[in-house]
């Protein structure tokens, strides 16, 4: 009986003989390549030598959104607790080309840069595009003084002061700002409480990420494969959790023992760096102390909310507030040493949920006054020459 399998495969060869050729070539060139890397390791091994590339690489954390993502956000679920705001709808994030919340870069050539940094309460994820207190006093100052001003949002969620440092070296710098205004407390305190320095090694908020080849890897092909996949993966896992990630999850449950006065010298020194770095590069430094909700007599809201963090801790709600109260003492300290400005958001805008959702986030009556009370005190700085 004749082998009609082979005659199939010969004539497949024989009606493909350029397919053929080529499939044989590239494989004879990746033993070749695969056998040249394999002695080459082995005559490296015996020299002694490791090759940086297979070593793990560290990167800097360059605390920003990904250029062009388009995001539209839901009020988390688990955090309904710890807020007596009404969220109904999704919010829309949109980020420009250079990881900055949009609307940002309005003019090509503008006649004054302003540019925003801190936290999750500069950022403003939960209030209308156009009333997030950095865009929106740029549009006032626009307004008010007829000059053309790009206004750039540069707020990300767990973002402190080290990151802010990281961004006004490595992005702010070059769009040659007029202004940088920054306004950070809590992150600071919560990263020093929990962590107990800047630079913790392989803690969730250490300024450098070290990531294996294997992790590396998946990252990679997830994002690039199956990013949407991956996205409706993550928010599925949080939904039947019910929990959303935590970065301090392993500190959590543990007593905390921390320095006062350690704390509030490193946080001074942070805020330092970014006056020096802003005054040697010809920029205007802004220091913001921050709105809150935390009150000698707190609300329900809030006692919960601090209730929560403080469990199993040590930590009374008396004792975070004194030590939040001290971070802005010293944001005043530092903007009066450098006779530098300090717009006293915690003294004026009023502690109550007309105008904070939660803790320490602008709702957007909150963002609308902040706006106003900021280009109010910037207006004299946009007219000047």
């Amino acid at each position: 009986m004749p082998d009609h399998k082979n005659d199939t495969a010969a004539n497949w060869f024989q009606r493909h003989p350029k397919k053929t050729l080529v499939a044989v070539t590239l494989f004879f060139i990746l033993v070749i390549v695969f056998g040249a890397e394999k002695f080459l390791e082995f005559n490296h091994r015996r020299q002694g030598m490791v090759l940086e590339a297979e070593v793990e690489r560290r990167y800097v954390r360059l605390k920003e959104f990904r250029p062009g993502a388009s995001l539209l956000l839901a009020f988390p679920r688990n955090h309904l607790p710890y807020t007596d705001n009404v969220f109904t709808k999704q919010y829309r994030v949109e980020i420009e080309s250079n990881g900055f919340i949009a609307p940002s870069r309005i003019y090509e050539r503008p006649d004054k840069v302003i540019v925003f940094l801190g936290g999750s309460s500069t950022e403003c994820m939960f209030v209308d595009q156009d009333q997030r207190f950095p865009y929106l006093a740029g549009r006032i100052l626009e307004h008010e003084t007829g000059a053309k001003i790009n206004s750039y949002n540069g707020g990300m969620s767990g973002s402190n002061s080290l990151n802010a440092i990281d961004i006004l070296i490595n992005k702010v710098i070059p769009l040659e700002p007029g202004v940088v205004v920054f306004m950070e407390n809590i992150n600071d305190l919560s990263t020093l409480l929990y962590e107990g320095s800047y630079w913790h090694k392989d803690k969730a908020r250490s300024p450098l990420e070290t990531l294996k080849k294997r992790q590396l890897v998946g990252k990679l092909l997830k994002e690039i494969f199956i990013p949407h996949l991956n996205f409706a993966y993550r928010n599925l896992k949080k939904t039947l959790s019910g929990k959303e990630e935590d970065e301090f999850g392993g500190a959590r449950g543990q007593k905390l023992v921390f320095d006062q006065a350690k704390m509030a010298r490193e946080f001074a020194a942070n805020l330092q760096t970014m006056v020096c770095t802003c005054k040697a590069w010809g920029i205007v430094p802004v220091l913001m102390t921050q709105a809150s909700r935390i009150t000698d007599h707190p609300d329900p809201v809030v006692a919960a909310y601090i209730a929560r963090d403080g469990r199993d801790t040590g930590l009374s709600y008396q004792r975070f507030k004194a030590l939040y109260d001290a971070f802005n003492d010293t944001i005043r300290e530092v903007g009066r040493k450098n006779q530098v400005m300090v717009i006293d958001l915690a003294r004026e805008v009023p502690a109550d949920k007309k105008y904070l959702y939660d803790l320490v986030h602008l709702n957007d009556a909150g963002s609308q006054l902040a706006a106003q009370i900021i280009a109010g005190r910037l207006k004299g700085v946009i007219a000047a020459p």
